[in-house]
């Protein structure tokens, strides 16, 4: 009688932080308490990750679930809460597993994310962000923390509100747009382009291929630029408190600027060419490079 009581307690405590939904059952709701700054981690395959902040502590799902979809795993840990979209292990059964989750978290929660073919979106979260997808679409607000995106196909939007943070973003070939970022931030992308508006930026650090970069907007005294392409255009408009000591090199490709100062050649016999000059007192640094991009610097 005691081991089997002592199974029955077992069991209900598993119960209790965790919740699942069969494959009979096309919804998933579940609230669980939660911590106001704890970890939330959300993983899906396939469909869409929606998640907002509220003043709440707690953590509140919603699913709407394909055929394809076996359950989903809720655990919840003091500090921490995991969210899974489980598909059933067995081969040819992937198809129609898509999983629509809607989930509410404290708003000072810290956020990780993973999805495969998931659309990512995240709004209201004060916490840092971990956030990353193959081939869905990425979107989310950046608050005063830390961010880090990362995707393979899909697009990222990331919308700042001027409030300083590092943000690391990378992808292969979707395009990727910041509006107000401010803080530090740097930027690797294969072949998708990229756009960004600064709001006072204390470092900015670009690469791509074949991709065009352009970032227009303020930088912060002592600022430090440091942006190279392969074969993509880079463009910088952005005046800093102080000015910058600026430095454009390029293999083959055109360098220009606003400055109404002209590129010089960097060898009397082969070719590359080159820009070097300070504006303002020059507390800041800018370096801009390519092989065959072009390369245009203003701070206007």
């Amino acid at each position: 009688m005691r081991t089997v009581s002592t199974t029955v307690v077992w069991m209900a405590l598993c119960m209790s932080a965790t919740g699942t939904a069969s494959a009979d059952d096309r919804t998933f709701d579940r609230q669980v308490a939660a911590e106001p700054k704890g970890i939330v981690d959300i993983s899906n395959v396939a469909g869409s990750i929606e998640v907002s902040g509220w003043d709440r502590n707690e953590v509140s799902v919603h699913g709407e679930l394909g055929d394809g979809v076996e359950r989903v795993d809720m655990i919840s840990q003091p500090g921490h809460t995991s969210i899974k979209v489980v598909l059933p292990n067995t081969p040819g059964r992937h198809r129609g597993g898509d999983a629509d989750l809607k989930v509410q978290i404290p708003q000072g929660s810290e956020l990780d994310v993973s999805a495969v073919s998931a659309d990512v979106r995240a709004k209201n979260v004060q916490g840092a962000q971990r956030l990353q997808s193959v081939s869905g679409e990425v979107s989310a607000e950046l608050a005063g923390a830390d961010a880090e995106v990362k995707n393979v196909s899909g697009d990222i939007t990331l919308q700042g509100h001027g409030q300083p943070a590092g943000v690391h973003v990378s992808t292969v070939s979707g395009d990727v747009r910041i509006e107000h970022a401010a803080g530090d931030l740097e930027v690797s992308t294969v072949s998708g382009e990229v756009k960004g508006s600064l709001d006072g930026a204390h470092s900015l650090r670009a690469r791509s291929t074949s991709g065009d970069v352009t970032f227009v907007g303020k930088l912060t005294r002592n600022v430090t630029v440091d942006v190279e392409s392969v074969s993509g255009e880079l463009t910088l408009k952005a005046a800093a408190d102080g000015g910058y000591a600026y430095e454009l090199t390029s293999f083959s490709g055109d360098i220009d600027n606003c400055f109404g100062v002209q590129a010089q050649r960097s060898s009397q016999y082969g070719p590359g060419s080159s820009l070097r000059g300070t504006r303002g007192d020059g507390s800041g640094h800018v370096h801009m490079r390519s092989m065959s991009g072009e390369l245009m610097l203003c701070d206007k």
